[in-house]
């Protein structure tokens, strides 16, 4: 009828919102248990580390094969990359104390990052691409083409950008390898300084600290293995604003 309006109803908002909701269910809850795992091993891996004597002469009674196989899985870690080299930071400063902790690990970090410059200067494109992936290695070869000495140290200096990548993508660049190993070595040492002192007290905060930051450790590493790309995007795009 005339001057009758008929108004439609609103969208509904079930499915496809409790499809959305649903979704973070089994991520809040696999959350949830890795929090809860920490909670659960802290105190014992804590009751473990407080023998700091034993364990510290049990690899002193190892002589030089000690500080030469830190240095080694440092260096292996940069071309294999399935472990944070931040592990191996604080084992060495754990190990070894600030200083000398700080040295193996750098030492082994250079040592790696001179072999993955040189394997894809010199062996190329395809051993690079079966190594990170090709998705990733043409992203950052597409960074290396544009960007030049001063992102990377940016990429080495800054948490969570994959340094270990840069390395082979230098490689693979016009970039002269003796400077951009120098670049490698600065940018890495502040991060390597940290992670040697966090190893060196790691037995200091009480059990119960301990419980809750094993949880928070593994809650992080599963985040940012989920969110990785997003998270290295948002990076690079602050670094390269930072660069200009």
């Amino acid at each position: 009828m005339e001057g009758v309006r008929f108004h439609s109803p609103p969208p509904a908002s079930g499915p496809s919102h409790r499809t959305g909701y649903l979704r973070w269910v089994p991520r809040g809850t696999t959350l949830l248990l890795l929090f809860g795992l920490g909670v659960a091993v802290g105190p014992a891996l804590h009751r473990w580390l407080t023998d700091r004597e034993s364990i510290q002469a049990w690899v002193l009674a190892l002589g030089p094969w000690g500080p030469l196989g830190s240095i080694l899985l440092n260096a292996a870690q940069v071309l294999l990359a399935p472990v944070p080299g931040q592990i191996f930071g604080l084992a060495n400063g754990y190990l070894y104390g600030v200083l000398r902790g700080t040295f193996y690990s750098w030492l082994g970090v250079q040592l790696g990052s001179a072999l993955a410059m040189g394997l894809g200067r010199w062996l190329g494109r395809p051993l690079v691409a079966r190594l990170v992936g090709p998705a990733r290695l043409e992203r950052w070869d597409g960074l290396a083409r544009q960007r030049g000495p001063t992102f990377f140290l940016l990429v080495f200096l800054l948490p969570l950008l994959p340094d270990d990548l840069a390395c082979f993508v230098i490689g693979l660049s016009p970039l002269p390898i003796p400077y951009m190993l120098l670049l490698a070595g600065v940018g890495r040492l502040p991060g390597l300084i940290v992670a040697s002192w966090v190893g060196a007290n790691a037995t200091r905060p009480p059990a119960e600290v301990w419980a809750g930051l094993v949880g928070g450790a593994l809650v992080l590493t599963y985040l940012f293995g989920r969110y990785r790309e997003q998270v290295e995007n948002w990076l690079v795009r602050r670094v390269t604003m930072r660069e200009t």
